[in-house]
């Protein structure tokens, strides 16, 4: 409880401080547009001015301020008091000729009939200097409108990001804490795994050794159930190695072409020869045409799953029970195996979790529940289809096809 809670704070601490950092990134890109769009390019009146020349009551602009208007894309006039035009340059034919004091103090505050403008005062009369419609956005501030434009694009996707980057970032972390904790534990466990075996094999060597020198049958039966048991601990703890290999792809794997009917035998006999119990009957059919048929895949991983497979027939059926193997193909040419035991089965809840995408194996469920998930395991890792079923008559079936 307490860990989790932990794992809660540390990520909400790193939400909270990539939420920081994302504003602060935030505001320095609006703050570097801002500063490349601050100031409006265009010719303020008293720039004006200095071209501007009056002879005879006549104005003239000099080439120089005349070719800066055009460059910038802007009109310019001289009221004079009475409200009539004195001079005007590239002046737009909706405008009037004439303005009133009112007039002059509506486009004062920054527009004319909807033209940006600036104006000033002079001896002569007042200088108005505009620009293009729609070019400068004009109230209290003043801003280019490129930058609104540029804001308008990049805000829906600087708070799109932001979205992904919380959601991503968060994710990625903690997918990489559980990546991390469950290497450790794979680690853990291959470790433990090196240091149980060899005094597992120092017990299984002295109980077959007390088995085949005694002659009372009570020491006899007693050392090969620690015999037993061993050979049960040594399987647990090479599953649970195997597992954290495949789950985290620790171990390297190769396929090379196996002969599946070859393999099937070797593989039954072997399972043959260390039950040895007569409750259990073992078949396996083969199809005709699969006798020679060939399968690319990691006959050691295959081996332990058809291993694991018949080992849980044998464990859970302590009364005994009659184990098939099936190699079969359909009208489709699909190869499938076929593993199925006419013992008890598994409960409903348990068959709708081995067909579960996400099986996990959990403590206390024995090694029923890891076995079969090393199975799953097995089958992702060469792409195979898996389906476990109970039979009509009992027992536990799983179909893989193999291709």
């Amino acid at each position: 409880m307490k860990r989790r809670l932990g794992n809660r704070l540390q990520l909400l601490t790193g939400i909270v401080l990539m939420m920081a950092f994302l504003f602060f990134t935030d505001l320095l890109i609006v703050g570097i547009a801002a500063i490349r769009y601050h100031s409006v390019d265009y010719q303020y009146p008293q720039e004006i001015l200095t071209h501007l020349s009056v002879n005879n009551g006549r104005y003239a602009l000099d080439e120089q301020g005349a070719n800066s208007l055009l460059k910038h894309g802007q009109f310019a006039m001289i009221l004079g008091k009475d409200g009539n035009i004195l001079w005007s340059v590239a002046l737009p034919e909706e405008l009037r000729k004439t303005y009133t004091l009112q007039d002059v103090a509506k486009f004062a505050r920054y527009y004319l009939e909807d033209y940006p403008v600036h104006s000033y005062v002079f001896e002569q009369g007042l200088l108005v200097i505009g620009g293009e419609k729609d070019q400068v956005w004009k109230y209290t501030l003043e801003f280019d409108v490129n930058l609104l434009n540029y804001l308008a694009k990049i805000v829906p996707l600087l708070l799109l990001s932001n979205i992904v980057v919380l959601v991503a970032v968060p994710t990625r972390i903690q997918k990489r804490r559980a990546k991390q904790r469950e290497e450790e534990r794979t680690e853990w466990i291959a470790g433990v795994s090196h240091d149980i075996r060899t005094p597992l094999a120092i017990v299984m060597g002295n109980a077959e050794m007390i088995a085949a020198s005694t002659r009372e049958e009570e020491v006899r039966q007693r050392a090969k159930s620690i015999e037993t048991q061993g050979i049960r601990l040594r399987r647990l703890v090479d599953n649970l190695n195997l597992s954290g290999k495949l789950e985290f792809g620790a171990g390297k794997f190769e396929k090379k072409k196996v002969r599946i009917s070859r393999f099937l035998r070797k593989t039954l006999t072997e399972i043959m020869n260390q039950t040895e119990d007569d409750r259990y009957r073992f078949t396996l059919e083969i199809e005709d045409s699969l006798q020679d048929s060939e399968l690319c895949c990691n006959e050691d991983l295959v081996e332990r799953a058809v291993m694991n497979l018949l080992h849980n027939a044998i464990r859970h059926n302590a009364d005994g029970c009659k184990i098939e193997m099936r190699l079969y193909q359909d009208r489709k040419n699909h190869v499938f195996l076929k593993l199925s035991d006419t013992g008890k089965g598994v409960s409903k809840e348990l068959l709708r979790r081995l067909n579960s995408r996400g099986y996990e194996w959990e403590f206390g469920t024995g090694q029923h529940g890891l076995g079969l998930k090393i199975v799953k395991q097995v089958a992702d890792w060469h792409r195979w289809k898996l389906f476990f079923a109970n039979g009509e008559q009992g027992g536990l079936t799983c179909i893989i096809r193999l291709r």
